[in-house]
């Protein structure tokens, strides 16, 4: 059986390096290449797509919000592919839901590796980002990475409806996810819920 892979990547030549990497493996098959952020969504709605692997660095959205997005309304396997280190994304994209971390400055082999522990269900973080990550203190709240797409989406100022329309869910389920982050952040209410996250560094 082959996994539909969709890149997204606005450098030609990670484009073409996937594409020659996943040709000679018979389970993964490129089914499309997009190089900006925009039109992702409509592509994992329209094709049957396994795997995302996606650029943190976009140039028309942040590859963040890619994420949350697709995750959010989809729960998609998505492994992000990243040029530069900023560890407080990195930390921020797990958190979110991404199934891997891989450096562009990595062997190839460790996508490979990457893609096949994210659709067993495991996490897949590279060696060299692993370590990096380990000097990071861990956050002491735990959110389900819906609940971290939403909080992303509050930052940024969004409505309920807003965030419904962007996760493709019903506006209560909403409501009862920002009611557990006010629990979960121990706020008394939605306007706090940022200010404490960010105390936390969760964002």
């Amino acid at each position: 059986m082959k996994h539909n892979i969709l890149i997204v990547d606005d450098h030609r030549i990670t484009q073409s390096g996937l594409r020659f990497l996943f040709a000679s493996l018979d389970r993964y098959a490129i089914v499309g290449a997009l190089d900006c952020g925009a039109a992702v969504n409509a592509f994992v709605q329209s094709q049957p797509v396994d795997l995302v692997i996606l650029d943190l660095n976009l140039p028309d959205v942040r590859g963040i919000n890619v994420l949350a997005e697709i995750v959010g309304s989809r729960d998609m396997t998505v492994i992000i592919l990243t040029g530069e280190t900023h560890l407080n994304e990195i930390q921020s994209v797990l958190k979110l839901g991404a199934r891997a971390v891989v450096s562009k400055s990595d062997p190839l082999d460790h996508i490979v590796a990457a893609c096949d522990a994210a659709l067993a269900g495991e996490i897949y973080i590279s060696p060299h980002i692993s370590e990096a990550l380990g000097k990071l203190q861990q956050p002491p709240v735990a959110l389900s990475s819906r609940q971290m797409a939403i909080l992303h989406y509050l930052a940024q100022g969004e409505t309920n409806k807003e965030i419904a329309y962007r996760l493709a869910i019903a506006p209560p389920t909403v409501s009862f996810h920002i009611a557990e982050l006010r629990r979960k952040l121990d706020v008394p209410h939605n306007r706090k819920i940022v200010e404490r996250a960010n105390e936390l560094n969760l964002l």
